[in-house]
């Protein structure tokens, strides 16, 4: 499984990496501006390119957002299919239970991410008003330091807050699949009560699963910007770091949901 969510990110990938090699083969060619671009991001070239061929840019970044959109929801698809294999790890992984998984969940975690957009958003106007209401506004204040200082209070609170929703997102998924019950409803609520119920324990093994995928992102960009990538091997070599990083954020993917299920299984009992 785990390596079939690699094809399958790295397939996308390719979708969406495509318009771009096209309008850049049309634009510039084979131009040295192609050697330029190895040497990090240039603001006068970027401008110069958009300004030449801004018409021709929207339309492959019309493109490119569609496919990015497919793949956030064949993204939700695949999660009813990892949950399903997760929760029944005592049998053999095969295709057909993990694509079936897949199928059946499909509306339930739909809607369910819907929902819990629908809470992201409302936390992060709510905070955004508060950090309004300190007479921050951009528009109006003397100084950057009211804004600094503003930050530094709210922006803890609120990934804080933030944090604790997608946790209990992910405890939703797990009662969805586990009681594949009817309506949504009903396991939103038994997240709620089984995240508050166990509240150290699940804070803690999120937090734990956090740090993991932290560390796998220092250890990549360390890696990332040990040499510059402006020739063939090094270009090559920084694509193999980058595949690996996808590898292991997987990794940290799986990890997380199947530790939340073996809590959940565990706490059950």
């Amino acid at each position: 499984m785990w390596v079939l969510l690699y094809l399958l990110n790295f397939v996308f990938a390719l979708l969406s990496a495509v318009p771009f090699s096209g309008f850049l083969s049309k634009s510039i060619g084979h131009s040295l501006a192609n050697t330029n671009m190895l040497d990090g991001f240039d603001y006068t070239f970027i401008s110069d390119l958009l300004r030449e061929y801004g018409s021709r840019f929207s339309v492959v970044m019309n493109l490119s957002m569609g496919i990015i959109l497919l793949f956030f929801i064949f993204s939700i698809f695949w999660m009813g299919g990892i949950l399903s294999i997760l929760k029944n790890e005592e049998n053999d992984y095969s295709f057909r239970k993990f694509w079936q998984g897949s199928a059946v969940f499909f509306w339930k975690l739909t809607r369910l991410t819907f929902y819990f957009t629908f809470f992201q958003v409302v936390i992060l106007g709510f905070f955004a008003f508060l950090f309004l209401q300190q007479g921050v506004s951009p528009f109006e204040v003397e100084s950057e330091i009211s804004i600094i200082k503003s930050i530094i209070i709210l922006l803890p609170i609120y990934l804080f807050f933030a944090t604790i929703f997608f946790m209990i997102q992910d405890y939703a998924k797990i009662h969805i699949v586990h009681d594949d019950s009817k309506f949504i409803f009903q396991p939103i609520k038994n997240a709620f009560r089984f995240v508050f119920r166990n509240f150290r324990k699940c804070l803690g093994l999120y937090l734990l699963n956090l740090l993991t995928f932290a560390a796998f992102f220092g250890i990549y960009w360390i890696l990332s910007n040990s040499f510059n990538s402006n020739s063939t091997p090094t270009i090559a070599l920084l694509f193999l770091v980058g595949q690996a990083f996808i590898f292991s954020r997987i990794a940290v993917k799986l990890l997380n949901l199947g530790s939340a299920m073996e809590l959940f299984q565990i706490e059950a009992k």
